[in-house]
């Protein structure tokens, strides 16, 4: 299953930090520090950071100047429950990526790393099904961890048709992600996966249509995602309140 996210860049920086795990103090608690070893990079090698990176390629770009332009956009494909092993689940992401680097450009690529750390606060039962309580009468919770998922954070580039403008592309997001190609996405990935003989299926009844009953696993996945994507919507809320209390002297 696929998901995707439009930034602002007010938001980009806290993005890139959280996929990298540059974040400090993060509070995070849906992420287990013991595992971040687990996860690996599969952005293009570069001599600069990703935020550099993402600067240099958006000045060769044509931009709207409004602060609420949606600069970057990240797609999170979390792997399917049939791949069993860590093997299966790199290739699936390395043949992911390269059908995600096709489609939007490797020049637009910003980053793309996949996570192994991230899972969900779930409350501990005993065997008999009572919640274990500590020796505060609180329920302990721990860390149930979730599918592996690939953060693929990009620029959404089209076609700039406007002779007044020096450039010749453009950034927007809404264009580049508009409703035909959010149809389609899950279906032509599915087909560069077949293609390469991954036996993955992205494709399945949560991805074909709306308002069906879930299984359980699939409630499990959405929620994972859902988390994801409301922790990464949090980033963006916080780096906002402090850009405006600074009055603009932010980072950038």
């Amino acid at each position: 299953m696929a998901s995707v996210e439009k930034f602002t860049h007010g938001a980009v920086v806290n993005q890139l930090r959280h996929c990298n795990r540059e974040i400090e103090n993060d509070n995070n608690k849906d992420i287990d520090p013991n595992r971040t070893h687990l996860n690996f990079s599969l952005t293009p090698e570069r001599n600069m950071s990703d935020l550099a990176y993402y600067k240099q390629r958006k000045e060769e770009l044509y931009c709207y100047g409004r602060a609420d332009v949606k600069t970057m956009a990240g797609w999170i494909v979390t792997a399917p429950a049939e791949l069993k092993t860590r093997e299966e689940e790199i290739t699936f992401f390395k043949s992911t990526y390269q059908f995600l680097e096709n489609r939007y450009g490797k020049e637009n690529v910003i980053s793309a790393t996949v996570h192994y750390d991230e899972g969900k606060m779930e409350k501990c039962k005993d065997r008999w099904g009572e919640y274990i309580r500590d020796e505060n009468g609180e329920i302990k919770k721990e860390l149930v961890l979730g599918r592996p998922h690939l953060h693929f954070n990009f620029i959404p580039v089209v076609e700039d048709k406007n002779e007044r403008h020096i450039q010749t592309e453009k950034i927007c997001a809404n264009d580049r992600l508009n409703k035909k190609e959010l149809q389609h996405f899950h279906t032509d990935l599915q087909k560069h996966l077949d293609k390469e003989g991954i036996a993955a299926k992205v494709i399945t009844g949560k991805t074909k249509a709306q308002g069906r009953n879930y299984t359980v696993e699939e409630m499990k996945e959405r929620y994972e995602t859902q988390k994801e994507l409301e922790w990464l919507r949090e980033i963006e809320r916080k780096y906002n309140q402090e850009h405006q209390q600074s009055h603009g002297k932010g980072r950038w």
